[in-house]
Order: C-alpha cells, then structure tokens, then sequence
C-alpha cells in the first residue's frame, strides 16, 4: 500500500504555536507521573482534541502480543464504538495486515480505510461489522519505538471524508510517539525495579521470618568472627539476650575455655575454606539450663571467591538423644520381659522396669479369671519406704464401677494422663478411709495410667506414679509408657497362655485318664458276661434260660452305656470343631416330655423318683428331637442321680418370643461355687456319684441349646433342689 501523505493543507493543521502547546501538555502529562497507563489514556484523550478525531493505544506485553491499553474520540458515539472494537484482539504481529508491516518495519505509516484493508484487519463477520460501523477514514499507525526495541504503537485516526493528516501534523505525532515511548519505558524500568525491590525485602522478611521461627540456632559471623546476625534459639543456647550477641566475638559471648575452643574451631573452617558438618558435642550448661547434645555445622559464607564470614547452625538434640536411650531401653525391656513365662514374675518385671525408668512406684492390675473385675498382682517401689507402703496397696484394686481413673481405663481402653495431682483429685478418687490414708502416705504428684492391650483385648491396667513435685508427667513420657505397656502386655499375654496350656495339657491327660476309667468299666463287665456265657457252653453246662437272659441284658446295658460314651466324645469333637449339625423339625415339647417321662417311667421308680408335668398346652418348636431329646434326658438322669427319692417336676410354657423347659428336684442342691462350673467340660460331682461320668453331660446339654439359639441355666439353693431351665427361640 502506498503512503498517501498529501501536502500539507494549512487550514487543517493546527498552529505551530497549539502543536507545541499539545506537545508540551502531552510530555507533562507522560512525565508527571509514573503510572504510564494512566498518562496514555490521558494523552489519548489530549490527541482527540488537537491532532486527530480519534486514538487508539497498543501495548505490547510481557509474552509478546498487542494489547489495547486505551481508546478515546472527540464524538462520544464515536468512541463508544471504539470501546466496541476492544472485544477484538489487535493485528498478530507478523501478519499480512498493513498494521503489522508498520509494527515490523518500525516505521510510521498514514493509509486510507478501504473495504479491502478493513477485510484483512478483520477477525470474523461480526469484527468486520464493527470496523465498518466506526467509519474511519484514515489511519496513521505511529510505532513506538525506543532505540530497536518495540514498545507498541499509537493509532491517530480521522473520520472526516476527505481530510488527511499532513506532513507536519505526521511530524507531531511522530515526536509525541518517541516521548511517550521513552517515558513508558522509564515507567516500565522504574515499576520493575520496585517489584524487584519488594520482592528482595518479601524474601528478606521471609528469610527473616524463617531463621527467627527455625527449631535450630542459626547465626552468621563476619571475617573477624563477631556476631552479624542470629536467632533467638541460638540466643537461647549460648544463655545470653540475642542483643548481647551482636557485634560481640565469639570469644566474648561464651567466655572461657569453651569460647577459646569453638573460636579456634571457627578459625580453622575460615583459613581451610571447608565446613565442618555435624559435630556432636555438649553444651556446658547455664545458669538454670542444663547441659545440653547439640550437633553443630559450621560453614563459609562465599560470594564468587570472596569469603564473607561463617555461618552457623546448632541443632539440640536432648529430644532425640533420650529417644535413642529410651529405644535402647525398651529393646532391654523386651529382653526381660520374655524371660519368665510366670505371670506374676513378668508383672514384677514390668513394674520394676517402669520406676528403674520413670517413676517412684508402679501398680499393675489384671483382669479376674472371672472376667468381671480387676485385682491387682504387682506393686513395686522406688524407695523402701514406698515399697513397704505398697504391701496395703494390693488390697485397692478398683472395683466395677468406681471413680476411681484406673478403672475409667478399663473401661474406655484409652490412657489417661494426671500431669498434676490435686488433694481434690485424690478425695475422688478413694475407695474408703483406709484407702485415702495410704495415698497420703504415698503423695503421689502425677500419674499416668495405661492399659495393657494385645489383639484388640484389655489385658489389665498399668499405672506409673511420680511424688516428686519437679518430675511431673507429659505427653512424652505417656508415649513412651504406651510403648512399654504394648511389650509388656504382650509377655503377659504369652504367660497367661502358657498357662492356659499347660491347664489343658492337665485338662487332657485328666480326661485321657478319665475316660479310660469310665471305659474300661463297661468293657470289663461286658467281658466278664462274655466269657462266663462261652465257658458255660465250652464246659456242656449251659446256664439256665433266666441266668442266660439276665447275663446278655448286663451285655446290653454295658454295651449301651459304651454307646453312649462314645456319642458324648463324638459330640465334644463336633463341638471343638464347630460341626455340631442339627437336624431342625417341628416338634412339640409338651409331647416330647410326656414320651420322655413314659419312657423313663421304670428306670424313675428304681430310683424313687415321682414326675409330675405340668405340659398340656401346645409350644412348637424348630429343633433337633433326637438333640432336644438328649439335653432332657441329661437333666433327668442327674436328678435320679443326685436327688434320687425326690418329686421331679416338668413344665413346659411359652414366655414371649421364646419355648422354656424347667426341670426340677428337689434334693440337695447344688452350692453356688459348683454352680458356676457345672456346664465345664469334665466337671464332676465330688460325692458319690463323682466317678459314675466323664462330666459331660450338662456342658454338651448347654452347648446344644446354645446351638439352637437358645440357653440352659441352672437355680438352686443348697438344700432345696436344683431347677434347670432350657430356653428355646419359637422362631
């Protein structure tokens, strides 16, 4: 396209006198202040009022693209359709509009507005649409340049047909072009210099920040070793205000043989030029600190070759020290703890284990072989004093339900942690008189009380007591007593085990024994009978039909009760293995009773026994019969045992949701300590009868019912019979 700069018409350029005035007016307003979008906006407006009838500005930003920073015309319609236009991207640079081969020659540019050039500039239908709404005429494209480097570009636009800009009035806009070019590039300079700044004091404040908060002493010293710059945690550990650092040697602050050491050491890293990286040493202690592990680095501080000083990191390591000694500890514990299989001899061990490490005096309580309570099996002491105080102490286990926080222990399986005990604290928690006396003698201070837990199951309760009023328990020593209670819980776990084992290796060789007594018995009978009937028929005297008879019943009746005792050893295998099948029908008891009184009819009156039932209205059941059967003819056949020549009663009902069976005697009864083991495998009665069984019949009685759904139990006070009551579900 050709420039089409016409000679200059002298009543369309303004006066030299107003040009410079508008120069002059366009430089204040560029140079008066540093906010350059804010002046090109202003100097876009001054354009539209003496140079031109409309402008536009492009910038070009950080990644390269024109932005359009402002639009201004003289006509307001005018320049709402320039607003318009900034919906549109500006020309790529590169591109084949003419706009473009302004910005890549960088040099300025007059050409008319013709369809063809609005086509080429236009993105899409509608931006063409646009362009052509505004109705420009002219457009002189002025690029702003400073030296090479493009900055973007003024547009000075004229609507009027016919008028073009002269070369005077090009001039102009030339010469204001370069001075906003050179000012937005000052601007641009100076906002980048400011950001730079602040960055540079954000990182210095963070910096500060980090090495103020830093869990290390930290510091850096100048060529002659004087203090430039610390922490308050290096402060802290040399035991001087961070102020009486500054400007100070080394030597000055730590005094002594300590600060002739490290200064000496200091000296040595500046003159080889290479660090020394973590050196354990101690820190004397001070005034009201103690001494301390530390791990120190010392290192150069270089900028290019030139050394600026040292820096210093010190690092305590008092925490991690005691947790390498506590580890080192816990590792012995375990050592100790599985030396015993006893379980009084493992508590021992771990109450001892806890006051060798932390406290004045440790209590142990475990669960009651009944499940029910706690009792306490270990209380050791510090100080022989304690220690003969602690002989009462085995007397307090907490009962179910007190206040007391061993047992809230217990019971949640969560420690608990008294950092600091109060007279207040220890009237709560007293069982009784006695109770409160012996914990005035003790004077606990603070306690922590942790269960024993191994498999998800509370094994007991572990309680660590300090009196001295300066060691105060905190969250650290309750992790490590945690830890110690895990081991622990797990020796006491293996000796209860192993105890357990050994009362069935006892349970079995008893049974062994048993069983071949009560085997025997029968087989030695049925024998007998045996080989008296062959010796009858060898010797050609054969026994009369009654004797005969009589002997092959006895035969009969010893091969039954083999039968039988068998059936009970085959069920206890079933019952072990969890393969106790039934054979589920409907049934209904009040029947199977009367059928099994009828049928038991002779053998009650052999034994004096008179049944009475009480069994007439219906109750249905889904049960095994033959199983159902067996749990009533147990109970029968104990009270023509034990209660032989007593009235046997029989009632069958229905209680809600669920079928019950009563069976009742009235003989001697059974004492409340025996009621509690009855349903035990191999628990036999101790008089007469003691020998007649192998003590299985009520433990396979209850584990039938118990496989039903159901449950058997016993009543009974001594003297006045037994009631046994099955319970099964109706559903």
């Amino acid at each position: 396209m050709a420039d089409t700069t016409p000679p200059e018409p002298p009543e369309a350029a303004p006066s030299a006198a107003r040009a410079e005035a508008f120069l002059a007016e366009a430089t204040r307003l560029l140079v008066e202040t540093l906010d350059w979008e804010g002046a090109l906006h202003a100097v876009a407006r001054l354009v539209t009022q003496v140079l031109a009838e409309g402008c536009i500005v492009d910038v070009l930003g950080d990644e390269g693209e024109l932005h359009r920073l402002a639009v201004a015309a003289r006509e307001p319609e005018r320049e709402r359709l320039l607003r318009e236009l900034m919906r549109f991207s500006p020309p790529r640079l590169g591109g084949p509009t003419p706009m473009a081969r302004v910005l890549a020659e960088g040099r300025p540019m007059q050409f008319e507005i013709n369809p063809e050039v609005l086509r080429v500039h236009a993105w899409s239908e509608e931006h063409l649409a646009a362009l052509e709404e505004v109705g420009t005429e002219v457009n002189l494209v002025v690029p702003l340049m400073l030296g090479e480097r493009l900055l973007g570009a003024i547009h000075f636009l004229l609507f009027t047909p016919g008028r073009r800009y002269t070369q005077r009035e090009q001039g102009y806009a030339e010469e204001l072009t370069r001075r906003a070019a050179f000012v937005v590039e000052h601007a641009r300079l100076y906002r980048e210099t400011q950001r730079a700044l602040r960055a540079r004091d954000a990182s210095l404040a963070l910096l500060e920040a980090f090495i103020g908060a830093a869990p290390v002493g930290m510091a850096f010293l100048d060529r002659e070793l004087r203090y430039v710059h610390l922490n308050p945690m290096l402060a802290a550990l040399n035991g001087q205000p961070l102020e009486a650092h500054l400007g100070r040697t080394v030597a000055e602050v730590l005094r002594g043989s300590e600060g002739v050491h490290v200064e000496k050491l200091l000296r040595g890293v500046m003159e080889r030029g290479e660090p020394i990286l973590d050196r354990e040493s101690v820190v004397p202690p001070r005034p009201g600190i103690p001494a301390r592990p530390v791990r120190s680095s010392y290192f150069p501080v270089k900028q290019g070759e030139e050394t600026l000083g040292l820096g210093v990191v010190i690092h305590d390591i008092t925490e991690q020290k005691r947790a390498e000694e506590g580890l080192r500890f816990l590792a012995e514990a375990s050592a100790r703890l599985t030396a015993s299989l006893e379980l009084r001899t493992t508590l021992e061990s771990t109450a001892k284990l806890v006051v060798e490490r932390m406290a004045d005096y440790c209590l142990i309580d475990v669960l009651a072989e009944d499940e029910q309570r706690l009792e306490r099996l270990a209380a050791v002491g510090r100080d022989p004093n304690v220690r003969t105080l602690l002989h009462s102490a085995f007397r307090f286990a907490p009962p179910p339900g007190s206040p007391s926080p061993i047992w809230k222990v217990w019971e949640t399986r969560r420690a608990e942690l008294l950092h600091e005990m109060t007279k207040e604290m220890l009237e709560r928690i007293t069982l009784d008189a006695e109770h409160r006396a012996l914990l005035e003698q003790l004077g606990p201070r603070s306690s922590i009380m942790v269960p024993l837990m191994t498999q998800g199951r509370s094994l007991g309760v572990l309680t660590a007591a300090s009196v001295n009023p300066q060691h105060l328990y905190d969250e650290k020593d309750l992790a490590f007593l945690e830890d110690l209670a895990w081991r622990a819980a797990l020796a006491v776990d293996n000796a209860r085990l192993y105890h357990r084992a050994e009362q069935a290796v006892a349970a079995r060789d008893e049974f062994v024994a048993i069983a071949t007594h009560e085997l025997r018995t029968p087989l030695s009978a049925l024998g007998l009978q045996l080989v008296a009937l062959k010796r009858g028929e060898e010797a050609n005297h054969p026994s009369s039909p009654e004797r005969r008879r009589q002997g092959l019943e006895t035969a009969l009746r010893q091969t039954k009760q083999l039968e039988k005792l068998l059936g009970h050893l085959l069920d206890i295998s079933h019952l072990s293995t969890g393969r106790l099948e039934l054979e589920r029908e409907p049934v209904d008891l009040s029947s199977l009773v009367h059928r099994l009184v009828a049928n038991l009819e002779e053998k009650l009156a052999e034994a004096g026994n008179t049944p009475r039932v009480d069994a007439e209205a219906l109750v249905v059941v889904k049960v095994d019969r033959l199983r159902v059967e067996q749990v009533l003819m147990n109970l029968l056949t104990n009270a023509m045992k034990y209660a032989p020549g007593s009235l046997v009663e029989l009632a069958v009902a229905r209680d809600g949701a669920e079928a019950v069976v009563v069976v009742r005697d009235h003989g001697p009864g059974i004492s409340p300590e025996v009621q509690s083991r009855i349903f035990e495998r191999f628990q036999r009665a101790s008089g007469t009868h003691g020998r007649d069984s192998l003590g299985l019949g009520l433990y396979l009685s209850r584990q039938i019912a118990r496989a039903h759904g159901g449950e058997l139990t016993v009543e009974s006070i001594p003297g006045q019979g037994a009631r046994f009551v099955l319970r099964l579900p109706v559903g």
